[in-house]
């Protein structure tokens, strides 16, 4: 008699990450706040006090006790199934809005690419021919959403509202791309440069000696190069439209006057949270698990997914 043939292993579920995504409200709050007009502040009225008349004290007559009010019964929700998997609506975000075209995600399995997948964007040359799965699994005994970043060129970035960072770490704000080099401490270089050989004695770029002290950073991406490389010294960053801003984007339309703010905890790790800002502040992920509502951007293209339907 042969051996039963053993189960096969099922792959180790997703692991949550330490990230505050931003829900529908924080975004529907800033946009309001963003066309609302400024309040005028009212000059304040002097009103003279008018005397109180005096009446005499009533007395106090005690009435019947209150009566009991019986237990309310708690509203009646709305039917769902309890037996198949739950589905899910992905909304393709129309340019300047956040509604669009929806696809309601029935299997358990939907590809995102340029060329390849279920749904195709081909005009966005920075999609690439598969960019994102969104699959459901279970996690912690219950279905849940999954969107993975399929080892795509330019990544999976999810809206949040706050988040720590790491080394290599990478965020969106504004029409800016942003990665924070955070080295270890231990003497390694933290510059994208190394003099060629026979060029020693030349003048290297900043950061570039491997002797020299690790500095963090934060490092504008332009295309695939470094751009503006700011030195992170002190304690805390704004970054935004505004000039008294530290990371200043004076020129860029999509950002508000104070759009991020990163700041150094005791132990020296890094974090960064959004204002209420507009549109938004958006950090590269390998996996997001969505509970309710998650927004993630691929290329130039921005979704909004729904679990639950």
């Amino acid at each position: 008699m042969s051996p039963a043939p053993r189960p096969v292993p099922r792959p180790p579920a997703p692991e949550r990450m330490a990230t505050c995504l931003e829900t529908d409200e924080d975004v529907m709050d800033a946009l309001r706040e963003s066309l609302a007009p400024p309040l005028a502040k009212p000059s304040p009225v002097r009103v003279a006090p008018s005397p109180v008349p005096r009446t005499p004290a009533t007395p106090i007559v005690a009435g019947p006790p209150p009566a009991r009010q019986a237990p309310q019964r708690p509203p009646v929700a709305a039917y769902r199934p309890s037996l198949r998997p739950p589905m899910a609506v992905l909304t393709v975000c129309d340019d300047g809005k956040n509604d669009g075209e929806q696809f309601r995600l029935r299997d358990g399995r939907f590809v995102i690419g340029r060329t390849e997948g279920d749904l195709l964007i081909p005009h966005d040359g920075m999609i690439s021919s598969r960019h994102v799965e969104i699959t459901r699994q279970s996690v912690a005994g219950q279905p849940r959403w999954i969107v993975t970043d399929l080892q795509s060129t330019n990544g999976l970035f999810v809206r949040i509202s706050r988040t720590l960072l790491a080394d290599q770490s990478e965020l969106l704000v504004g029409k800016g791309r942003y990665r924070l080099l955070a080295p270890s401490g231990e003497g390694s270089a933290t510059a994208d440069y190394s003099p060629p050989e026979g060029a020693r004695n030349m003048t290297q770029a900043w950061g570039a000696d491997a002797s020299a002290p690790a500095i963090p950073s934060l490092v504008e991406l332009v295309g695939n190069a470094f751009a503006n490389r700011v030195p992170l010294l002190g304690a805390e960053y704004w970054i935004g439209a505004d000039p008294s801003c530290a990371i200043c984007r004076a020129n860029d339309h999509y950002c508000d006057a104070r759009h991020a703010r990163l700041t150094r905890d005791a132990k020296g790790g890094w974090q960064v949270e959004q204002n209420k800002t507009v549109n938004g502040l958006w950090f590269r992920v390998p996996q997001v698990v969505c509970d309710t509502v998650v927004q993630f951007q691929i290329g130039e293209q921005r979704f909004r997914l729904r679990a639950g339907g």
